[in-house]
């Protein structure tokens, strides 16, 4: 089952639960990913398409919960924080990304700077966006130059 398929099942479900919040947020997170697809030649969003919208929605709502004071408000972003996490496969922690950066390094034929581009591209090619690429950006630099 696709994820936009999960989504519309999960909407459904929260729909008849009578779960407002879930089911407003998985009814708005359905309507922006299908139109990322229908934008790219009419056809439906891939899971990596529904996975970057996801992602766009939970840095939305950590934005907003940073300048909220409202305290209900603060909940219904943290349970639709939680809510979006859920769809996202889970994040390659430091020391996997760390250990992989090194192995990489460690068999280039160049340590320059210019092989950021080909240790990055080795994990993007193993962990898709499952990372944090800013910090990976960071202990590339440092692996290279140390």
């Amino acid at each position: 089952m696709s994820l936009l398929a999960q989504l519309k099942k999960d909407s459904l479900l929260a729909r008849k639960a009578a779960d407002s919040v879930r089911a407003t947020l998985l009814s708005t997170l359905i309507g922006e990913a299908e139109m990322v697809g229908k934008n790219a030649g009419n056809r439906e969003s891939s899971d990596d398409e529904v996975q970057q919208t996801i992602r766009k929605f939970l840095k939305n709502n950590q934005e907003a919960l940073a300048v909220i004071k409202d305290e209900a408000r603060l909940a219904i972003l943290r349970t639709e924080s939680d809510i979006l996490a859920s769809y996202l496969p889970a994040m390659a922690s430091e020391a996997e990304v760390k250990a992989f950066i090194a192995e990489t390094v460690a068999g280039l034929a160049d340590r320059s700077p210019k092989s950021m581009g080909t240790v990055m591209g080795a994990l993007k090619a193993k962990y898709g966006t499952n990372f944090d690429a800013k910090q990976a950006n960071a202990w590339v630099r440092e692996a290279l130059a140390g």
